[in-house]
């Protein structure tokens, strides 16, 4: 049995595929990324924390590589770009974000993305049975489209995973105030370029995040 039929049947209430498959087309779309080889060794080097997940903005290592300078054109059109990781241990839902950039993805660890459309969000409300899931196999690079909604992965090992994470450079960075009681978009504005909804129990909803996620907060079993 293959990972993806193995996680399958772990989470049979929650709808699986594979980023190679048809119904990732509306999420994204797999890149050819020129040298990518060499980005995957140095993301392989980062560390992976004993729990929880771990988020590095900009890592000079990566951006410093000819495959980012790739993504930088290919995807951004030219404008300055950050590369880092997203790494942990995580299996839980807990939150949605989504930027106004594409992000870009790839891990030597394998994965799955918990993803939802951007129609499937109503003033920040979202209904966690809406909520996909797509494995990323390692070493497969993807554009996860602009306000497609997705958080920090989640691990299929025990061991956790990497995952590279490309953005436009400043976004994730503090906001001056945040204001979740605020009208229309801007009451889901968490950080720069991120809009973030989240689950009411989650700790993202313990730091006073707008708590818009309904239904189940979705687990990833092993297989």
């Amino acid at each position: 049995m293959n990972i993806l039929d193995a996680l399958r049947e772990a989470n049979p209430a929650l709808p699986l595929y594979s980023v190679e498959d048809d119904a990732f087309a509306p999420y994204g779309r797999i890149l050819c990324v020129p040298e990518g080889e060499a980005l995957i060794s140095r993301l392989s080097e980062t560390a992976v924390p004993e729990s929880g997940n771990s988020y590095t903005a900009s890592i000079e290592a990566l951006e410093a590589t000819p495959a980012a300078a790739a993504i930088g054109v290919s995807v951004f059109g030219g404008m300055p770009i950050q590369a880092g990781c997203c790494n942990g241990r995580g299996y839980t839902l807990n939150a949605m974000e989504y930027h106004k950039c594409s992000e870009v993805n790839v891990t030597p660890t394998g994965l799955v993305l918990l993803l939802a459309l951007p129609e499937d969000l109503n003033d920040g409300r979202l209904d966690s049975r809406r909520v996909v899931g797509f494995y990323l196999p390692p070493g497969v690079f993807v554009e996860i489209f602009p306000r497609v909604l997705h958080f920090a992965p989640c691990r299929i090992y025990p061991d956790g995973f990497r995952c590279l994470v490309v953005l436009e450079r400043g976004v994730n960075k503090a906001l001056p105030a945040v204001n979740t009681a605020a009208p229309g978009e801007e009451k889901l504005l968490w950080m720069r370029g991120k809009w973030m909804t989240c689950h009411p129990d989650s700790p993202q909803a313990e730091k006073g995040a707008f708590r818009g996620i309904e239904g189940e907060n979705l687990c990833l079993n092993l297989p």
